[in-house]
Order: C-alpha cells, then sequence, then structure tokens
C-alpha cells in the first residue's frame, strides 16, 4: 500500500475515531468506554508513518495536516475526560480558576500517573525486564522531569512509554515557547 493511500485510510480511520468519542461524550449506550484503545493503536500507525520518508512534498503536507488533525482530536478528548471526571467528582471551579487553568500547562492527574506507571511495567515485562520501579518514585521522576523541561520554556503536554528494542523510556512530548 503506497503512503498516500496509508494517509487517506488513516484520515477515514481518524473521522470514524472522532464519531466514536462523540457517541461516547454523548452517552450513547453503545459506547459505554471512552475508545482509547483505537486512539492508541491509530497513534501508533501514524508514529510509524511519520517516521517514513515521503516520497513527494504533496505526501509529507498531507500526512502533516492528518498528524495535527489528530493531535488537535486527542487533546480535545483528554480535555473533554477531565472535564467530565471533574464534574462527576461535584468539582466545579470559580470563572478565575478555570481561566488561570488554561494559561498554565496542567501536570497530569494522579491516576494518569498510574495508568502511565502500569504501562511501562507492562512494557518492561514484555521487553523481557524483571525490574520494576515504584509508582511514587516514578512518579517524582516524571514530575522533576517536567519541572525541568518548563525550566527551560517547554510545554509539557503529557508523557507516552516507549519501547527502542529492548529498552522502555518515558519521554515527554513538550512543545516549545511558554503559553501566554
Amino acid at each position: 500500500m503506497s503512503s498516500r493511500d496509508l494517509v487517506t485510510e488513516l484520515g477515514r480511520w481518524l473521522d470514524e475515531l472522532a464519531r466514536k468519542w462523540e457517541r461516547f461524550f454523548a452517552h450513547d449506550p453503545q459506547v459505554r468506554v471512552p475508545p482509547e484503545r483505537e486512539r492508541e493503536a491509530l497513534e501508533r500507525r501514524l508514529r510509524e508513518l511519520s517516521r517514513q520518508e515521503p516520497s513527494s512534498p504533496a505526501e509529507d503536507f498531507r500526512l502533516q495536516q492528518l498528524l495535527h488533525r489528530f493531535s488537535t482530536h486527542s487533546a480535545l478528548w483528554q480535555r473533554q475526560l477531565r472535564d467530565r471526571e471533574a464534574s462527576r467528582k461535584g468539582m466545579t471551579a470559580p470563572p478565575a480558576e478555570i481561566n488561570a487553568t488554561r494559561r498554565a500547562p496542567v501536570p497530569p492527574a494522579e491516576d494518569e500517573y498510574a495508568t502511565l506507571h502500569a504501562a511501562y511495567v507492562s512494557a518492561l515485562h514484555a521487553a523481557g525486564n524483571a525490574g520494576t520501579v515504584s509508582l511514587d518514585k516514578f512518579r517524582e521522576t516524571l514530575q522533576a522531569q517536567r519541572h525541568a523541561l518548563e525550566g527551560r520554556g517547554a510545554v509539557v503536554e503529557g508523557f507516552d512509554v516507549v519501547q527502542e528494542g529492548t529498552q522502555v523510556k518515558v519521554r515527554a512530548r513538550v512543545r516549545r515557547g511558554r503559553e501566554s
């Protein structure tokens, strides 16, 4: 399959995934859980495709456009999930606090650290490494990494577990420049 066909197919996959997320947020009884597995699978495919050399500038443009759409949708879905969880817990903030949190980078919630930790430990075991790290130490390390990156002017949007051969790493997703 050519990269052009693959970009078109992944674009359709993204559109279909967006509809599933909309149905989830609309409380559709057929979509009771967030389609996170599908999102992660699409993210993996997009990452693989982005590592390949594009055959033309037009294909590179289409791929970059698709990556941007995916990134925008993912950020929206994560924000909506946080908002939904906050409203479920009855946590409402005054408007001034809401505006302040939109300007500042939001650190991951405790359950996000736990989820990331579980993914990290799972990837370690899948890679054949028997070592583990405690959740507290894992959280401290990521918080220190976030603080160091933000001190250099980056905006940390989250973290990803990445496997390179037999090594398993946690990488920060960063955007350069401070938010205004």
